[in-house]
């Protein structure tokens, strides 16, 4: 019974949480790249799909680097002082 508990505590929610983000994003981008190719006619649809994804994935690495690169205890050091105003 104990070991089940260890394990629980020892899941990481953030790495959780980002995977399921990184699972919805991947369905909601694939959706949409295979409806433009799937019912578009001609090139332009394609060649939507292909800018769609292309760009998606140049923001989604964007942003995961920048989010990798806060410095949260300057960040909330910053807020606990700027609260302590008001």
């Amino acid at each position: 019974m104990a070991s089940i508990f260890q394990f629980f505590n020892s899941i990481n929610i953030s790495l959780l949480a980002s995977l399921l983000f990184l699972g919805v994003f991947i369905w909601y981008a694939f959706a949409i790249i295979y409806h433009f190719i799937r019912f578009g006619i001609g090139v332009i649809p394609k060649l939507l799909a292909l800018v769609f994804f292309i760009s998606s994935l140049i923001l989604f690495t964007s942003a995961t680097k920048a989010y990798s690169q806060i410095n949260w205890p300057n960040i909330f050091s910053f807020l606990h002082s700027f609260l302590k105003l008001y």
